[in-house]
């Protein structure tokens, strides 16, 4: 190969990399004046508040997903790494602990039942520890939607869709927030990024 095709290359490489960035920037940007809109709405309600964070931080999730055209497995740990962080604030749970149960969870994924079985381990195991039950159900959901999404070759749109009703559910079940709000919010974010152009 020569020395100007080989430029040539890295030239368009770095052209698209770039070009990636801005995309990237403009779309957070885009995430963050929706999630201000909706703070201004949902904002002196805690759980609601909470959601509306959730959903701003991991929309950005999915959009550097389909920006940069991420694989299946970098999405999934990209998810888990804002869970991760939300579970922490929210939760007021140690790292240390999440990170633990993440790693368990990353053992065995390969089908439903593992992850079902690998689930219950944990909420044994983490039966004392409070906010941990919501955490390894989470990561139960988000891997079932991963293994679902191989098996029948989910879009992105459909696994994000599933980690945002697995959110709403596990945020839901005592009856407070009610899940149709938390629906409801989930569609106007969705509407409010649709008409930012």
């Amino acid at each position: 190969m020569s020395q100007v095709k080989r430029e040539n290359e890295f030239e368009q490489m770095e052209r698209s990399h770039f070009e990636h960035e801005i995309k990237a920037e403009a779309e957070l940007e885009k995430i963050d004046i929706v999630a201000s809109k909706m703070m201004e709405r949902y904002g002196e309600y805690e759980a609601l508040k909470s959601f509306v964070t959730y959903l701003a931080s991991m929309e950005k999730v999915f959009a550097r997903s389909r920006i940069y055209d991420s694989s299946p497995t970098t999405t999934k740990d990209e998810i888990i790494k804002a869970e991760m962080h939300i579970f922490s604030l929210d939760a007021s749970l140690d790292e240390d602990v999440l990170k633990s149960i993440r790693d368990d969870f990353s053992l065995a994924y390969l089908t439903i039942s593992q992850v079902y079985a690998i689930a219950e381990k944990l909420l044994q195991k983490f039966s004392d520890k409070e906010g941990c039950k919501d955490f390894i159900s989470s990561l139960r959901d988000i891997s079932i939607a991963f293994v679902e999404a191989h098996e029948k070759h989910f879009t992105i749109d459909e696994i994000q869709d599933r980690v945002y009703h697995s959110r709403m559910k596990i945020l839901s079940a005592n009856g407070d927030p009610d899940i149709i709000l938390l629906e409801k919010i989930y569609g106007e974010f969705k509407k409010e990024l649709g008409m930012i152009g």
